[in-house]
């Protein structure tokens, strides 16, 4: 048998916010392989120039630079996966890892933009913009206005000081549509109770 206690917090959401969650956690799985998609292709360009061929010394800044994409490339892609792990464990009890997904996806998108149009230390400014580019961004963008919207669709429901013993068995759904009935069923009996002193 499995308590649950006074100390968690579930998530009310709506059936079209329920069916975002599954949309914007394959949004962002989807985004970290584009990623380390990125990351491959960066280590396959790099390959040819540490060869020996006796170039390395006139491309070694490019060649950091490359080494340091596919570094954050990497970073990104792990971080989108861990919080999209995050998001398929956690939808009914956490808005955290929906607001930290808009920030990140956010600022993100604002970096590459900025990259592109401002000269920026040890980066400079960046002329290459690929489709893979733009699907990540979009992605991106996408998953931000979700998340913003599950964040904002939602509320959070306090459980009672009584803890409920449930079946292990019982999903997230079933305890949450019990702590609805059990807050309507209290204000129902307040209503009653005002209606009997009334008359």
């Amino acid at each position: 048998m499995k308590k649950y206690n006074n100390t968690k917090t579930v998530i009310a959401v709506s059936n079209k916010s329920g069916i975002l969650v599954y949309v914007v956690t394959a949004l962002m799985i989807s985004t970290a392989a584009i990623y380390f998609i990125a990351a491959s292709q960066d280590y396959t360009d790099l390959a040819p120039s540490s060869s020996g061929n006796g170039t390395e010394s006139k491309d070694s800044g490019d060649t950091i630079a490359t080494v340091n994409e596919i570094i954050f490339f990497i970073v990104v892609g792990i971080a989108y996966v861990a919080a999209g792990i995050w998001m398929a464990e956690n939808k009914y009890y956490s808005k955290v890892p929906y607001i930290l997904a808009a920030i990140g996806s956010v600022a993100l998108i604002a970096f590459y933009i900025s990259t592109r149009t401002v000269n920026i230390p040890s980066i400079g400014i960046q002329d290459d913009i690929g489709t893979i580019d733009i699907l990540s961004k979009v992605m991106q963008a996408a998953i931000a206005g979700i998340s913003i919207y599950i964040v904002k669709s939602s509320t959070i429901i306090w459980r009672s000081a009584t803890t409920r013993t449930t079946s292990p068995s019982s999903s997230p759904v079933e305890i949450l549509e019990y702590e609805v009935q059990k807050i309507r069923n209290r204000d129902e009996n307040q209503k009653r109770n005002r209606d009997g002193s009334s008359s």
